[in-house]
């Protein structure tokens, strides 16, 4: 698998949660073992297609090894090879068999708008 960089997968969480009435304070928490490096596959054209129907947009498309906590609307911190760290929105996971036959998933990402704090591992 190329190395295009390193994604790692996150669940949006509350860290006021326990106290009531206080305003939400998002964090991601990092989900244990889901860091992987990743291979970029081309976005088609049918995929951004059904992505803009969906009132979706498809940014990045990471193939990384099996993954099976890989869910819809995870968050995922991707860090590219040039150092820089961008955080997504998990649309589609989809495990697959990559050409050779090996267990592999794809990960169908959507740029946020909006960052979060990255808790320590």
């Amino acid at each position: 698998m190329k190395d295009a960089g390193r994604v790692r997968l996150c669940r949006l969480e509350d860290r006021n949660e326990a106290r009531s009435g206080k305003m939400p304070d998002y964090v991601l928490r990092p989900v244990d073992g889901t860091v992987h490096e990743f291979e970029e596959r081309a976005i088609g054209v049918s995929r951004q297609y059904q992505a803009k129907g969906a009132s979706e947009q498809v940014d990045l498309i990471a193939r990384i090894w099996r993954e099976p906590k890989a869910r819809i609307n995870m968050h995922a911190v991707v860090t590219d090879s040039d150092g820089y760290d961008g955080q997504y929105i998990v649309r589609m996971a989809q495990n697959l068999l990559d050409e050779d036959g090996l267990k592999v998933t794809d990960l169908t990402l959507e740029r946020m708008d909006q960052f979060y704090d990255v808790a320590a591992e």
